[in-house]
């Protein structure tokens, strides 16, 4: 992995799709190695745009945007079709293919740091199952892998934890923190207000750039106010204690 410079430098950045009005305005932001980034927002709020901007997929309609080294992208499982007679293996594998040219096979070393790939997700006894037959954390952890094995410095997760049970979105939350600590970034595009809480900066979008900063000093109410339009509530925490603001996610 490089050793400098931030991963990703945006500033003033403008976002949208051909033929049709920005999506995201006014975002300025920047990424270090070994930094956890969670991306607040409602659905429609800019999130998924910025991911596609990060991978080069949307071109910066107005300001900035540099990504350095190599990126890898974890999506919603729940959008992936789960009827190929593909196996987590092979899924993995389709990591190796932006290492070489497009008319060559992954071969023996590739197959072999595949496998070495879901060792380090808990899942090499899983390599031939059918990839539509693992759940939907088993399948998260395979997707991971598969950066693992692209050897990303930048790690963008879409919503990783929707539809995620307890023991599964903690293994998940500790794979997240390895990879930081290894010294990648990682974003992380999440609903979830408290979960940000133990990251090490938030980036609030709704259209536009709310705020960015730790969240001890981004996440507050007024910012997540104006973050999800008002849609707030109060959850208490340990019975009669400490009480945090937190924002559903939003249809």
């Amino acid at each position: 992995m490089h050793d400098r410079g931030p991963l990703i430098d945006a500033r003033g950045l403008a976002v949208g799709y051909p033929g049709g009005p920005p999506v995201l305005e006014d975002v300025t932001f920047a990424v270090a190695r070994g930094e956890r980034v969670g991306v607040l927002g409602p659905n429609g709020g800019g999130k998924t745009t910025l991911m596609r901007a990060l991978l080069g997929e949307l071109a910066p309609r107005a300001g900035s945007l540099a990504v350095s080294g190599t990126t890898g992208t974890v999506p919603q499982t729940e959008r992936s079709r789960l009827d190929y007679p593909v196996s987590a293996l092979d899924v993995v594998l389709m990591g190796a293919l932006a290492r070489g040219p497009w008319w060559r096979r992954p071969g023996r070393r590739e197959r072999a740091e595949a496998l070495a790939a879901l060792d380090r997700v808990g899942l090499s006894d899983r390599a031939e199952t059918t990839f539509g037959e693992l759940s939907g954390g088993q399948r998260q952890r395979v997707l991971v892998a598969r950066a693992l094995l692209q050897d990303a410095d930048l790690v963008l997760f879409d919503e990783p934890f929707t539809g995620l049970d307890t023991p599964s979105a903690e293994r998940l939350t500790t794979l997240i923190d390895t990879l930081a600590a290894e010294g990648r970034g990682v974003l992380v595009s999440t609903h979830d207000v408290g979960q940000a809480r133990a990251w090490d900066h938030v980036l609030c979008l709704n259209r536009r750039m709310v705020d960015f900063g730790p969240p001890a000093l981004a996440l507050t109410e007024p910012v997540l106010a104006a973050t999800y339009e008002h849609a707030v509530i109060r959850v208490p925490v340990d019975g009669d204690g400490p009480r945090r603001a937190a924002a559903p996610a939003r249809a």
